[in-house]
């Protein structure tokens, strides 16, 4: 069943012992909407809590410092920029795919496994659908929400950098910055703090740079041995997807990560002549037109070599 934003406040208005779900390999977006929407749903005097599967990235601590955890059995589960239940990850996915009460998403691949959804697939983050709950619940937006939400839209824009950053997301953030966001301190928080092992392991995986369809398209990889030897954790990664784009005539952008169970996740990066929802596909993934994700199949080379074909064919150039 599909909501709108009336909806879907309608439906947390009746609800309690709200179960707020992230996807894995957090990101500002999932994090931020959720610690949002949990201090609004607190706010009500409604009992709600967040879980991942994986642990938080530190770097992520201040938007959860002052969010006080409450037990209880969840009756009602929320997910917040999870586009499919694989991306729940191992316990969650054990535990709610199928529990799933109200999903609130901005990817177009949602596959709508929950028993409602509130999609808003033009915004340039869940921040935004979040943002028009909690004002459709009949709250301000504190200080807090403010600094959560323009966390979720920060990120997710790239500073307001990518494609997705259009005149809404501006508008939005204009004013999340007047309700009390420290837009400076979010942005050097998360686009110019990084750790040392950060640097050491860009310098390898920038040596290990690929081309392929006449330098059209960059392929970055990063092996557990790399993080191994750097001391770097895997959420250092994250930058890495955005930076194999900016290199002058590449139109696509591949980050190959290698999971500590042996597999790779890919992540996608593309300019306008791209969907990168669409290469994703090829190999069951999903996201947005100029970011995306998807996990390789056993022999990582050979799913790459399947996305790059796809992209040769679109570029109309040759693979290499």
């Amino acid at each position: 069943m599909n909501l709108d934003v009336a909806g879907a406040a309608a439906l947390l208005q009746k609800s309690d012992n709200i179960l707020i779900l992230t996807h894995k390999n957090p990101d500002g977006d999932t994090l931020g909407s959720a610690a949002a929407l949990c201090r609004a749903l607190h706010t009500l005097g409604k009992h709600a809590r967040i879980e991942n599967s994986d642990s938080i990235p530190h770097k992520y601590d201040f938007l959860f410092a002052d969010i006080p955890v409450q037990e209880f059995e969840p009756a009602f589960v929320l997910a917040v920029d999870i586009a499919d239940t694989k991306l729940l990850g191992e316990r969650l996915e054990s535990l709610y795919a199928d529990r799933v009460d109200l999903c609130i998403d901005h990817h177009q691949s949602n596959k709508h496994y929950a028993r409602a959804t509130l999609l808003e697939a033009d915004s340039a983050a869940a921040a935004l659908p979040v943002y028009r709950v909690i004002h459709e619940l009949g709250l301000e937006i504190t200080p807090a929400m403010a600094t959560d939400l323009y966390t979720a839209l920060s990120t997710d824009t790239g500073c307001f950098r990518y494609i997705n950053a259009n005149a809404e997301a501006y508008r939005i953030g204009a004013e999340l910055i007047e309700r009390g966001a420290n837009n400076a301190d979010i942005n050097v928080r998360m686009f110019e703090t990084k750790p040392l092992s950060y640097f050491r392991l860009l310098s390898m995986v920038l040596d290990g740079m690929r081309l392929a369809c006449e330098g059209q398209v960059a392929i970055l990889k990063v092996t557990r041995d790399m993080l191994d030897a750097t001391g770097a954790t895997d959420d250092v990664c994250d930058a890495f997807a955005a930076m194999s784009r900016q290199i002058e005539g590449v139109k696509a952008g591949i980050t190959m990560r290698q999971k500590k169970d042996g597999g790779y996740k890919i992540s996608l990066r593309t300019h306008n002549e791209l969907d990168a929802s669409e290469i994703c596909a090829q190999l069951g993934g999903g996201g947005h037109k100029g970011a995306a994700g998807c996990d390789a199949g056993p022999d990582e080379e050979e799913s790459l070599q399947l996305l790059l074909r796809f992209i040769a064919g679109k570029l109309g150039c040759g693979v290499e």
